[in-house]
């Protein structure tokens, strides 16, 4: 049953139950309302936003828990802190789950820093987090003791770095009982086997309602999912190919992490349904694929989709996109994108898949759709502004859909547009176009001549402001003017005044006195850009030009365009505040 509230004595220290604090469904409304402010970030995006699922149960339902451990304590971080905050008595734990981590509480203290638990259909699946390579036969033995006394299904050891800052970073060691476990979601759902430090929902009755909408959508969309090829990626241990599998569709089912797909196949096999798994980058099968598929679905992690799938997946032309995010932002992100490529966000259903947290997930439907117009800042008779999207080609071989000079060229009166830019295609912000060849001759010269305002994010700690002059020889010496506006973590935003109608030679500059903007991954610094990527979802340069101006000599007139902080990078600079 889905509780009023959660009443835990210990919700204001831990940091697992953010929304504790409040009643249920006040904490499920805020969740919706996360998911409708990011899609309403972006103008394209008009998708029918459903009333929020509610969970059932909302005690006691966590199938899946990492703990880390100190002295005689296990639980979880005080929030705000690194103090390891005991959770004995937890009211989100599974029964399952409750009773192996008392268990092993009564145990401590132990040479762990943590453990991984995860209920399935036969026990615990428990992994033990150590840092101490010495402890190995202190660990193995205290493992066949768990499963010998049917505390855990099986025991594996992970050996973590020190320094390293996932929980679990290695893979898992199975050192006692079998490797693997079978797992439904439902009675009469097909069974999966689960692995150590293998993905699953925390919540089964929602992951077991998603993948029902999702059986009942595509057949819904699709006439039926009989013979029908399905493509899934991040497809994980296979709980939703097996499902469509069963159901009669022709699924292959992707995922990068080997032993993952070995045990679909496995579960393929002993239940005699048909499915393709393939061990694979989602980007890279996506990218070589031949076989035409009906319908995709995407389960990616926190960060998103990847801007190489989302132009892989338009390519694809799927009759049906279905996609389940773990956060708003991304979602809506990958969303604008996929609409600039002609895949619609159609519907968004916000789901509470980790009740009482502020996690927010949601089930998206995409279908094809003619891609929209771009934002007009400026019009004249010579020329126009508009807003360009990141990850963008100014110019295609083709001059297709695909590019934004075919976009502009879409609008009335504007069929013969020019660029004038230089842009390259993951910046965003002012682009200017002239009306036909003969007007952007003639404002060639002062388009050049102008001036442009970028923000950036650079990497490091830069003073108030200055001037950076310093360029290779192939490039001018005109030099950029900055301010910075404020700090963000460890780095700095700044506001960038320079002549150069090419972003290259700006972002050149910034790398020219070591502070290279993040995300730029020709100058820029490799590690800060994984980082910034797999943390704060920064999935290209740092780039927006916010203002552009210049004047014409031939009629005297100051043409001048701005355009506001593009969404993806304002997400960016609120996780980057958040750190």
């Amino acid at each position: 049953m889905t509780a009023v509230s959660l009443d835990c004595p210990k919700q204001a220290r831990c940091s697992g139950c953010a929304l504790g604090a409040a009643p249920y469904r006040e904490g499920l409304n805020r969740k919706a309302q996360q998911l409708s402010r990011a899609l309403a970030a972006y103008d394209s995006l008009a998708a029918s936003v459903l009333p929020p699922r509610a969970a059932s149960p909302t005690i006691a339902y966590r199938v899946r828990a990492k703990l880390v451990s100190h002295r005689r304590e296990l639980g979880l971080f005080e929030r705000g802190s690194h103090r390891v905050l005991d959770v004995a008595g937890c009211r989100v734990l599974s029964s399952a789950l409750t009773q192996a981590s008392e268990a092993l509480r009564a145990r401590l203290p132990l040479p762990i820093h943590g453990a991984d638990f995860r209920e399935t259909s036969e026990g615990v699946l428990l992994t033990l987090l150590s840092e101490d390579t010495g402890s190995r036969s202190e660990l193995v033995q205290l493992a066949t003791a768990l499963v010998s006394e049917g505390v855990a299904h099986s025991v594996a050891l992970a050996l973590r770095r020190p320094g390293e800052v996932r929980l679990l970073a290695s893979e898992p060691e199975v050192v006692a009982g079998p490797a693997a476990a079978r797992h439904a979601l439902a009675e009469e759902a097909p069974y999966a086997y689960a692995a150590h430090g293998g993905f699953v929902q925390a919540h089964a009755g929602q992951a077991s309602y998603v993948y029902g909408e999702i059986a009942r959508g595509l057949a819904e969309r699709l006439g039926s999912l009989a013979g029908r090829p399905i493509l899934e990626l991040f497809a994980g241990n296979g709980s939703l190919a097996l499902q469509l599998a069963r159901a009669g569709a022709r699924v292959t089912a992707v995922e990068s992490y080997a032993p993952a797909i070995e045990l679909s196949r496995r579960a393929a096999r002993e239940q005699d349904l048909a499915l393709e798994a393939v061990a694979d980058d989602a980007a890279r099968f996506a990218s070589r694929a031949k076989a035409r598929f009906d319908a995709i679905l995407v389960n990616p992690p926190r960060r998103g989709l990847s801007p190489e799938l989302r132009e892989a997946l338009a390519r694809a032309e799927p009759r049906v996109l279905a996609y389940v995010s773990c956060q708003p932002r991304t979602l809506a992100r990958d969303a604008a994108h996929l609409r600039r490529l002609g895949l619609e966000l159609t519907q968004a259903e916000p789901l509470d898949m980790i009740p009482w947290s502020d996690a927010v997930e949601a089930l998206t439907w995409f279908q094809a759709a003619v891609p929209p117009a771009p934002r007009v800042l400026f019009e004249d008779e010579l020329c126009l502004a508009v807003e360009k999207s990141p990850h963008e080609l100014l110019r295609s071989e083709s001059d297709g859909a695909t590019s934004l000079t075919a976009r502009v060229r879409g609008l009335s009166g504007w069929s013969g547009a020019v660029p004038l830019e230089d842009w390259g295609a993951e910046l965003s912000g002012v682009c200017w176009f002239a009306r036909d060849a003969e007007s952007a001759s003639r404002l060639g010269p002062a388009h050049r001549a102008g001036t442009r305002t970028f923000t950036l994010l650079v990497r490091g700690n830069l003073r108030k402001q200055g001037t950076v002059t310093r360029r290779s020889p192939r490039q001018s010496t005109r030099g950029v003017r900055y301010t910075k506006v404020h700090d963000a973590a460890r780095h700095s935003v700044v506001s960038a005044k320079s002549e150069d109608a090419d972003e290259r030679a700006v972002l050149a500059d910034f790398a020219s006195i070591r502070h290279p903007v993040l995300g730029d991954a020709v100058s820029g610094d490799s590690a800060s850009n994984r980082f910034a990527w797999h943390r704060h979802a920064l999935d290209r340069a740092f780039v927006h030009v916010g203002e552009s101006s210049f004047g014409a000599e031939a009629d005297g007139t100051l043409r001048q365009a701005q355009s506001p902080l593009a969404p993806d990078l304002e997400w960016v600079l609120e996780s980057l505040g958040s750190d």
